[in-house]
């Protein structure tokens, strides 16, 4: 048999051992919830300095006549509404916007135009400065790759017709990385490389983020602030506009997109990279 002293020491260390178990649960998760808070706190603080004090700083300087190249009907407040507001309150800046395609996935292509014109009202882009495309070799549809040179020859001519300064869209992963979307920045980048752009226009590119970040909400403030060249970023009574205009697209407002008009940063920050051909070029390196 096990002696008695035995015994009584060994439940003794157990009772020491699981008191020091719980006691350093309760401090971890004590400084776990402080760190939180303090970063919680921390964003909380620069957003407000950036939404109230710092209203212009990141933002792009000299645009003058800003041409929004999209997809599909929605992606304009979806992904851009940030930027797109916030020029919209200059009296110095014309917005267009170039809509590839009239989002016929679902066979719903003319009320999503009818859609798109009502949200462009809401965000302050004019009807006329809407225009739209009908192309066979454009479909909607997240699998299928547009062909570069179809994309690239309708933005050019839309920026030398318009006399365009600054081209904005997506980025080669396109936010959530829709075939549709990469198409036209591949499109663009070819514009770029092929130095086809005159020499006055600009194109910058939406960055897309991982999707921890994309869904959360301000807290991306400062990391926004130190990974990126420019950003916009909105009150939260300006981001009741957003969603103001995304349901107007009335078709597409299903559960899942209420979600994520609630819960992404892309409804409150937007954040930008110039397309750079030295970039472009690492790329191709990287990709070959």
């Amino acid at each position: 048999m096990l002696d008695k002293d035995f015994i009584e020491e060994l439940k003794r260390l157990s009772v020491e051992f699981v008191d020091d178990t719980v006691q350093y649960v309760t401090d971890t998760t004590l400084h776990l919830a402080l760190a939180i808070f303090g970063y919680v706190l921390f964003c909380v603080i620069v957003y407000f300095a950036t939404v109230y004090l710092m209203k212009e700083y990141g933002h792009l300087k000299t645009v003058k006549k800003v041409l929004f190249v999209t997809a599909h009907p929605d992606d304009e407040c979806m992904f851009f509404g940030p930027i797109i507001l916030k020029l919209a309150q200059r009296s110095d800046c014309q917005m267009f916007l170039l809509c590839l395609s009239e989002g016929n996935y679902e066979n719903k292509g003319k009320i999503r135009k009818q859609e798109l014109w009502d949200s462009c009202n809401i965000l302050g882009i004019p009807s006329s400065h809407i225009i739209i495309c009908r192309h066979d070799h454009l479909p909607d549809d997240p699998t299928v790759r547009w062909r570069e040179e179809i994309v690239a020859n309708l933005i050019l001519n839309h920026v030398e017709s318009l006399s365009i300064d600054t081209v904005i869209t997506f980025d080669k992963a396109g936010v959530s990385r829709h075939q549709n979307h990469v198409s036209i920045f591949y499109a663009a980048a070819y514009l770029c490389l092929e130095k086809k752009f005159p020499h006055y226009c600009r194109a910058y590119v939406l960055e897309s983020i991982n999707i921890l970040r994309k869904y959360s909400g301000l807290m991306d403030v400062p990391i926004s602030f130190l990974l990126s060249s420019y950003w916009y970023i909105l009150s939260l009574r300006e981001r009741d506009t957003i969603l103001a205009a995304m349901k107007a697209h009335r078709s597409q407002y299903v559960w899942f997109r209420k979600l994520y008009m609630l819960m992404s940063r892309y409804t409150i920050i937007n954040t930008l990279k110039e397309i750079e051909i030295v970039d472009l070029e690492l790329d191709l390196v990287l990709d070959d």
